[in-house]
C-alpha cells in the first residue's frame, strides 16, 4: 500500500507541474478573461504541495500553517473567477454572500484553531461547499446561454467539471478523516481515493487547456 501511496503522490505532483506549464503556454488565449488568475492558482498549488512535502519529510515539521494560508487564496480566487464569468446579477450576489461567509468562517478558524498544528477544517469545508455552489450556478448560467453550444471548447467548463467531481468526492472524505479517523485499511483506501480524485481533476484541467479556444 505504501508503494501505491508514493506512486499516486508522485503522479499528482507531476500533473501539477505539467498543467501549470501548459497554463502558461496557453495564457495568451485567456489573458483577457477572468481565468487570467488560473496560472496563479496552479502555481500556488504546486508551490504549496512541494514546500509542504519538503518541510514534512526533510525536516519532520508541521506544514499545516502553509495549507491554512494557501486555501484562503485558493478559494477566494476561484470565487472571483465564477463571480466575473457569471452574468446573472442574482447569482453574482449569491457568490458575494458566499465569499463574505467564507471569510468570516476563515477568520474564526484563526481565533479558535491551533493554526500552527491543526488544519482549518471548518473553513475548508465551507469553502469547498461554496465553490460547489458557485459551479452549480455556473452550470445553470451556461444552460441559459448560447455558450452551451460550444461548451467543449470553454476552459472554465472543464475546470469546473474537475473541481465539481473532486469536491463532491472529497468533502465526505474530509469529514470522515477529520472526525472519525482511526488507523486502519479503510482510511488507507480513502487516501487512495483522495489522490485518485486529484489526478482525475487535473486530467479535466488538462483536457480544458488542450481543447480550449480563445475567449474574451
Amino acid at each position: 500500500m505504501n508503494a501505491l501511496f508514493e506512486s499516486l503522490q508522485n503522479a499528482h505532483i507531476a500533473l501539477y507541474a505539467i498543467v501549470f506549464v501548459i497554463s502558461v503556454v496557453k495564457f495568451p488565449l485567456y489573458k483577457n478573461s477572468a481565468l487570467k488568475v488560473l496560472p496563479i492558482i496552479l502555481f500556488l498549488t504546486l508551490f504549496t504541495e512541494s514546500l509542504g512535502m519538503y518541510i514534512k519529510f526533510v525536516y519532520a515539521l508541521s506544514n499545516t500553517i502553509i495549507y491554512n494560508i494557501y486555501y484562503f487564496f485558493y478559494f477566494s480566487l476561484f470565487f472571483y473567477v465564477f463571480k466575473e464569468v457569471i452574468e446573472e446579477k442574482r447569482f453574482k450576489k449569491y457568490i458575494k454572500i458566499g465569499l463574505a461567509l467564507y471569510c468570516l468562517i476563515y477568520l474564526g478558524d484563526w481565533f479558535y484553531t491551533d493554526f500552527m498544528n491543526r488544519g482549518f477544517v471548518i473553513s475548508y469545508i465551507a469553502g469547498a461547499t461554496i465553490l460547489v455552489f458557485c459551479i452549480i450556478l455556473y452550470y445553470i448560467s451556461i444552460l441559459q446561454s448560447s455558450l452551451v453550444l460550444v461548451v467543449k471548447n470553454d476552459l472554465l467548463f472543464w475546470v469546473s467539471v474537475g473541481l465539481f467531481l473532486f469536491y463532491i468526492g472529497y468533502i465526505p472524505i474530509k469529514i470522515i478523516r477529520t472526525w472519525f479517523y482511526k488507523q486502519d485499511s479503510f482510511f488507507e483506501i480513502l487516501l487512495v481515493i483522495q489522490f485518485s480524485l486529484i489526478i482525475i481533476m487535473y486530467l479535466f484541467f488538462l483536457t480544458g487547456f488542450l481543447w480550449m479556444k480563445k475567449r474574451s
